[in-house]
């Protein structure tokens, strides 16, 4: 009885052995900043948290259920700038070794099929590609009769590595991403750049499956969607390249048939092109996109969100200020006191702000075309009291409960100093977070 009894313990063993998987990652280069690691899913734009675990001797382990979804997944060490790795999980131990400071072009899979199979894809694809792109482009400025036969020796080679890729990947998820991931060129080479963009437009979603869940559960549609509106369609003339940024929203958003992806594609575009202060085109994305959305599709948060920060883009109109200074009230669109209003958001705890205004109190000192509204974001006035007889000639606002403050949320701020230059209308003419851009502004 004993004895089966130790063989059904081993045998519950074993199982629970194989019931989990191990994700493993090695950290090389001494960074002893680095001390927590954490696991997400990664779903279009967005991550759902797993697991934390600290990082040891330069290492992390995570021990994952067999029942884990798979997908595509990431890994973040860092929680500002380039501080994660992506990678395929899909039944099966992942290692993988790196350098922190460059993890995606770095990362090495030493355990692994999924990963190591997509790796080399890329590697291979990647290196061949470039070499047809760079002939391509030596062609438009030299053309010679060599380049043809040459063209099409690269384009075989290209071909063979697609097929070769999904042949090997056939069955894994990895399968997906190298057989969207193909590019397409044209059978001959291009004589004209014109006639080779307008190709590369036309035919930039030619092997990519909007309706692939996998690719629909992963950040790859919404980053082939980003290389084609900003980077495939570009001008350098103002006009011409709101023509081309609307062409391509309009050609990419009639490819999904999930209404959800629609809807994801078109909340990023308008927050991207926010970031770049395209405000026409955030607007046209709004009017022409998404009003057009199903009513439960149309995040309502969202957009009084996106319509708050666009009243603070260049060319807005500076949101009101309302203060009382020596028992009078004053409001910052009522100021007619210079060409140029200059608002500074700062705080008595910030080393930065004590550095900086009086530097800028110095540079202003002499120059009478610029009024200065100095708002404080502070918990309580008493050292705010103080400081400010040091600046005089400013007009002082006290902002209290900090980033809560009507004022702070009003301007979206969410660090000091901040500065806004506004113009004699009080609109918005520049933003600047550095001295040293608000400095190169002013003297513009």
């Amino acid at each position: 009885m004993r004895i089966r009894s130790f063989f059904i313990l081993c045998f519950f063993c074993l199982h629970a052995l194989h019931s989990q998987y191990k994700i493993e990652g090695i950290l090389k280069g001494a960074d002893k900043s680095l001390t927590w690691a954490m696991l997400y899913q990664v779903k279009g734009e967005k991550q759902h948290f797993v697991q934390n675990t600290k990082i040891k001797h330069q290492k992390f382990t995570f021990i994952v259920p067999e029942t884990i979804p798979k997908g595509m997944y990431r890994i973040v060490y860092r929680t500002k700038g380039q501080g994660y790795i992506d990678f395929l999980l899909n039944q099966e131990n992942v290692r993988f070794s790196f350098y922190p400071q460059e993890p995606e072009a770095s990362c090495v899979f030493e355990v692994s099929v999924e990963n190591t199979l997509y790796q080399n894809y890329l590697t291979d694809i990647l290196g061949t590609q470039y070499q047809l792109d760079a002939l391509q482009v030596a062609y438009f400025r030299t053309p010679r009769e060599a380049s043809k036969a040459t063209y099409k020796r690269i384009l075989k080679n290209l071909s063979e590595i697609q097929d070769r890729f999904e042949k090997e990947s056939k069955g894994t998820l990895a399968y997906h991403f190298i057989k969207a991931s193909q590019r397409y060129n044209t059978e001959t080479i291009v004589d004209a750049p014109q006639t080779y963009m307008e190709l590369m437009k036309t035919h930039f979603f030619e092997h990519i499956d909007f309706e692939n869940v996998i690719l629909q559960a992963s950040p790859f549609l919404i980053n082939r969607t980003r290389d084609f509106v900003f980077h495939i369609n570009y001008s350098q003339r103002k006009e011409m390249q709101e023509r081309l940024y609307i062409e391509a929203i309009d050609h990419v958003l009639k490819l999904p048939k999930l209404a959800t992806l629609k809807r994801d594609l078109i909340e990023i575009l308008i927050t991207d092109f926010l970031s770049l202060e395209e405000v026409g085109m955030v607007k046209y994305l709004l009017e022409e996109h998404f009003s057009l959305l199903a009513a439960q599709l149309q995040d309502n948060d969202f957009k009084k969100e996106i319509l708050a920060k666009l009243a603070l883009s260049i060319g807005g109109m500076a949101p009101e200020i309302e203060w009382e200074e020596k028992g009078v009230k004053k409001q910052l669109s009522k100021l007619n006191t210079a060409k140029r209003t200059l608002v500074v958001f700062w705080s008595t705890g910030c080393s930065h702000c004590q550095r900086e205004l009086p530097e800028i109190y110095q540079y202003l000192k002499n120059k009478k075309n610029t009024t200065v509204v100095a708002v404080a974001l502070e918990e309580k006035p008493k050292k705010w009291k103080k400081i400010i007889k040091n600046f005089k000639g400013w007009h002082h606002v006290l902002g209290l409960e900090k980033w809560e403050s009507k004022i702070a949320r009003s301007y979206d701020v969410v660090g000091t100093p901040t500065y806004f230059v506004l113009d004699a209308d009080k609109k918005i003419v520049a933003k600047a977070e550095k001295f040293k851009d608000l400095i190169r502004t002013l003297e513009e």
